[in-house]
């Protein structure tokens, strides 16, 4: 018994260190859809760098130590705002541990008598405008304060221009920052013709790098500044097993040894 509790001590420290680290330094994330090709594929995973852009109240969005914001051409990982914070319909799920255990968001649901595992999703695009920028897409041309962007970056894979709605509401400004687009049926027509739009303060706008594949700020509205968590830096592990954990831990020969070590930029 006393080997057994000096081994738990033992660990304690490092745990410590561990969680210290994920919550003000750095953060790993896989990538699990294509809207960052070429510039980052399915199955790579990034090591976030969580202090460049502040320190924040560990398991919050509270900035409390702001340092910068992201600039455009960063590329950035944030929180989905259309998530929920927990899981819906609310009454059909009770939390197992208290929301002071961020790290363990367990449910019950109740519907299929089962635990739930939910988070948040967490998303990664490349910043293109910040507060106050006025963003345009014409013909799948970025156009920031009414001057074309040069982005060596940026690949169309689909050969066709979808052209704008045929009926642009009046408030097109407040739907766009409400995320009204991601549900529209004509929805998916601005991708290629979007906008103009102004930045909100607070906020900024990005886009995948895979423009033509890519929900971005187009569809759900201008990324809250709070939700930003940081900085991709570096690939350390990838696998076109992806996205499917279980695949990539059991298939080796997947792994993309000529990804690993790559510097995000």
């Amino acid at each position: 018994m006393k080997s057994v509790l000096k081994f738990i001590l033992s660990w304690i420290p490092v745990i410590l260190v561990v969680l210290i680290l994920r919550a003000f330094v750095v953060e790993a994330f896989m990538v699990p859809t294509p809207s960052m090709e070429e510039t980052i594929m399915v199955g790579d995973f990034l090591l976030v760098n969580k202090f460049i852009y502040g320190i924040k109240l560990p398991f919050t969005a509270k900035n409390i130590i702001p340092l910068k914001n992201p600039k455009p051409g960063d590329i950035v990982v944030f929180r989905y705002s259309l998530d929920p914070n927990e899981p819906e319909p609310k009454e059909n799920y009770i939390r197992i541990f208290p929301k002071t255990l961020p790290l363990l968001p367990l449910y019950w649901n109740k519907t299929t008598n089962f635990f739930t595992w939910y988070m948040p999703r967490n998303f990664v695009k490349r910043c293109v405008a910040v507060e106050g920028d006025t963003v345009e897409v014409r013909n799948k041309n970025l156009y920031v304060n009414g001057k074309l962007r040069f982005e060596s970056y940026a690949q169309h894979i689909d050969r066709r221009i979808f052209p704008p709605p045929l009926s642009i509401p009046q408030d097109y400004q407040t739907q766009w920052e409400q995320g009204k687009f991601v549900d529209s049926p004509d929805g998916y027509l601005i991708r290629d013709n979007f906008g103009p739009v102004v930045v909100p303060k607070g906020t900024i706008f990005g886009m995948g790098d895979n423009r033509d594949n890519s929900s971005d700020c187009r569809f759900f509205g201008p990324i809250p500044l709070k939700n930003i968590k940081g900085k991709p830096m570096v690939i350390y592990f990838s696998s076109a097993a992806a996205p499917n954990i279980a695949r990539i831990v059991f298939s080796p020969r997947q792994i993309q040894w000529n990804r690993i070590g790559s510097i995000v930029k």
